[in-house]
């Protein structure tokens, strides 16, 4: 008698023990779906498809203004169009790495190549079809000009001065700084058109002339430029897509 009380016990403590422990038994009509997610912004999906390389590579048509002192003093100045290329490192989300290599040869008395190493700072994000940067690099500059200086004089009986003239050709070197601003903006997902105004202040030392009677040794002057350039950038691109493809 008294195990079956027991018994009677037990079964009516199994519901309780049951809901307590918070079992519930799946519902008839099976697995509910979870919601959708919301579309992307079109800016994040482009940057989540594309895996840009560090490096990209560019070149440019280089306008150039040149002022420098003259033969016979006060400043001469001097424009010439040129080329350059560049290469690009990036090495973090807003910054790279940057060598320029220009000539300028055509136009004017001179022509100057200069050899620029620095960097470069882009504000908004990579994925954005326009972006505005800074640059900022230390220069060598190598110029060749041609420049005239007053020789000798004639004074006639009763008539006017002859002042004479020789060419001088001098071949100048210096360190400076350039410092510019431009933008870039996406033509295709690896090419983008790029535009760009600089200007160059180096220390010049003119290194020989080709007349050594009229040579008066090495010569030390400041040298100012101005640069427009336009050109086009190449960055490698592979979609995302096709790289979890090949890693499967």
């Amino acid at each position: 008698m008294r195990s079956r009380a027991l018994v009677v016990l037990a079964l009516f403590s199994l519901p309780i023990e049951l809901s307590g422990q918070g079992i519930r038994l799946p519902r008839p009509g099976g697995v509910s779906q979870p919601a959708t997610l919301p579309p992307e912004i079109p800016v994040v999906s482009r940057a989540l498809a594309l895996k840009r390389s560090r490096w990209s590579a560019e070149g440019y048509t280089m306008f150039s203004a040149i002022q420098i002192p003259g033969g016979s003093g006060g400043a001469d100045t001097y424009t010439s169009v040129g080329g350059g290329t560049r290469a690009d490192y990036r090495f973090a989300d807003r910054f790279s790495a940057t060598l320029d290599v220009t000539a300028s040869f055509l136009g004017g008395f001179a022509n100057s190549q200069t050899a620029e190493f620095g960097t470069r700072f882009i504000p908004t994000p990579r994925g954005e079809a326009f972006r505005p940067y800074f640059d900022l690099r230390g220069a060598y500059t190598h110029i060749n000009d041609t420049y005239v200086i007053p020789g000798s004089s004639d004074l006639s009986f009763g008539g006017p001065i002859n002042q004479e003239f020789a060419q001088q050709r001098r071949y100048t070197g210096g360190l400076g700084g350039v410092a510019g601003a431009g933008f870039e903006y996406s033509v295709t997902n690896s090419l983008a058109f790029t535009t760009e105004l600089t200007a160059m202040r180096a220390y010049m030392t003119t290194r020989r002339l080709t007349n050594p009677a009229n040579n008066p040794g090495d010569m030390n002057y400041w040298m100012t430029s101005l640069r427009y350039t336009i050109g086009l950038k190449y960055n490698p691109v592979q979609a995302l897509h096709l790289v979890q493809k090949a890693t499967q």
